[in-house]
């Protein structure tokens, strides 16, 4: 199958995710992390403008910045109140790696700061599916964790501005799902 097709596949998988995780934050079923979410959105803007500069665009990028900014939104509005020590400290990290990209003014410094703080941005979210599943969506994730599948087959050359998006992606749904499904 072609690789721009399965990553236009995995984009609007991703997209597709966040409709079930919207309704379930909307309806109290889902208390998303907001330190995650704030770090994803604002990273994987970071890593989507990154791509663009190396020309390594994928769907799933595309995809996870719109989906994510939307839930951003509603985490601020529905999520848990209250900031812990832990989510100031991913924050911190977000912040350090965006000072890191301007510092190196480098693409690829960025794609590898961005992905590597978005994994770290992850941990409040990890912690938050071990303490109390019920607090994720399992239909959005696995929808999520498809998504990076057809982005993995959709990767066009095994390099680090084509392949460390989405292996972090599939990384840390994979993380999610296990939590998720063996917790």
């Amino acid at each position: 199958m072609n690789k721009e097709l399965l990553s236009t596949i995995a984009g609007l998988i991703f997209i597709a995710g966040f409709i079930p995780y919207a309704i379930d934050i909307i309806r109290g079923k889902t208390k998303p992390a907001k330190a995650s979410w704030i770090i994803w959105a604002t990273l994987d803007t970071i890593t989507l403008a990154g791509m663009w500069a190396e020309n390594s665009l994928n769907g799933q990028i595309k995809g996870a910045v719109l989906g994510a900014w939307i839930i951003t939104i509603l985490a601020l509005k529905y999520g848990e109140k209250g900031w812990t020590r832990l989510e100031k400290f991913c924050l911190g990290g977000a912040v350090l790696g965006i000072a890191l990209w301007a510092i190196f003014n480098s693409p690829i410094m960025a794609l590898t700061t961005s992905v590597s703080v978005v994994f770290l941005g992850s941990i409040p979210t990890f912690i938050s599916a071990w303490q109390d599943p019920r607090r994720e969506s399992k239909l959005a994730w696995t929808i999520f964790w498809i998504s990076c599948i057809f982005a993995f087959l959709a990767i066009p050359e095994m390099d680090l501005k084509n392949a460390m998006q989405p292996v972090t992606f599939f990384l840390i749904e994979s993380i999610v799902m296990y939590i998720l499904f063996n917790r």
